[in-house]
């Protein structure tokens, strides 16, 4: 075998293995960056979004029961408190229908969630529409009952969140688990470029041998070149720990809101006994009515009851999601400079090729 046509093979390989590589690792840090870029701009918010409007709706339950049970809707009907909320519950509903987007069916629920609220709201403004005509009691008081029964019960609005919430969260950990995320998307440019760092190595040790040269000046930048590519495709890796990150924080917001949920709907509840009881008294049957409103809902289960969850302040839900998106800004921040670090490295491809052209043309038109 001639040294030609060994030089010619070390050439072939090293060439084939360095496009392997650099495509492996454009594929990589392309495909991690719009996962990224997708879990920032939609996932992480659809989620935030929904648990907004299920603590929105939980509120502005309240709000309304409580001003119909203390006669402040005289004045103010279901008051301002409900009006914020409801208008909040709307617009993150909005904006969880766009982070969602249509057709599939996390959209229809979301469509569906939209007319049960519009019925919701409208329940409610039948009730202050008879209470500013009749007084407390009468169609007011069951007008409310209905709008709670359908903010609660199996099938209601909140179930309806939760199970939207449910899917949208399994969806959200599934994307971070798998695809560009996985470890095997980490085989994908790691075990190429350990080949490639290998045959430079063994390529230096075959000309230091045969040429009696100590060091291929273009072989050995191209080796310095894959250590840096290698270490700005690893990026990829300290973007998946920053949505790992982003993904904690987004469960403290979860837990926040709940915590938020279920005392405010503890509040609505006893609200809600005390109206009824106002104008139908346990003694004529309706404890029973108070108790089927309590079956199914996270404040009337028995471990609410007996573990009060202590207040929680808005800015500690707000703060926490803002950590959330700081994040995930992170995360494709890192993608980000990945790019950067392949397009600086990509002339590796010519140096294999210019250190390897001197010793090919010493052995042109001779062989041994």
């Amino acid at each position: 075998m001639t040294t030609r046509r060994t030089l010619l093979r070390l050439l072939g390989a090293l060439l084939g293995v360095t496009a392997l590589v650099l495509a492996g690792s454009l594929a990589v840090v392309w495909g991690t960056h719009r996962t990224a870029d997708t879990v920032r701009g939609r996932s992480l918010p659809s989620v935030m979004e929904l648990s907004a409007v299920r603590t929105a709706l939980v509120r502005a339950d309240t709000a309304a029961i409580t001003s119909f049970q203390t006669r402040q809707a005289g004045l103010v009907g279901p008051g301002e408190e409900y009006q914020n909320q409801i208008a909040a519950a709307s617009q993150s509903l909005a904006q969880a229908a766009e982070d969602i987007g249509s057709g599939g069916a996390g959209s229809r629920q979301i469509q569906v969630v939209e007319g049960l609220l519009v019925t919701y709201v409208g329940l409610m403004g039948q009730a202050d529409a008879h209470y500013r005509q009749s007084g407390p009691g009468g169609l007011a008081t069951a007008y409310a009952w209905y709008a709670s029964r359908l903010l609660h019960s199996d099938g209601g609005i909140l179930a309806l969140l939760d199970s939207l919430l449910a899917a949208q969260s399994e969806a959200l950990e599934a994307s971070l688990s798998s695809g560009w995320l996985s470890p095997a998307a980490t085989l994908l440019w790691a075990v190429p470029a350990l080949l490639l760092l290998a045959l430079l190595v063994g390529t230096q040790v075959f000309l230091r041998r045969r040429f009696r040269r100590a060091v291929n000046w273009g072989l050995a930048a191209a080796t310095v070149l894959l250590v840096v590519l290698t270490a700005g495709t690893s990026f990829v890796l300290v973007s998946k720990g920053q949505l790992a990150d982003a993904h904690a924080e987004l469960a403290e917001v979860r837990r926040l809101s709940a915590e938020q949920s279920t005392g405010a709907d503890r509040e609505g509840i006893a609200a809600l006994d005390e109206l009824l009881a106002d104008f139908c008294p346990p003694s004529d049957g309706c404890q029973v009515t108070s108790d089927v409103f309590r079956t199914g809902t996270a404040a009337g289960s028995p471990e609410a009851a007996s573990s009060p969850a202590a207040p929680v302040a808005d800015p500690d839900v707000l703060r926490r999601a803002e950590e959330v998106d700081d994040q995930a800004a992170l995360a494709t921040g890192a993608t980000s400079g990945a790019f950067v670090v392949l397009l600086l490295t990509s002339p590796i491809v010519f140096l294999v090729w210019l250190g390897l052209r001197p010793r090919i043309e010493e052995y042109r038109y001779r062989s041994r």
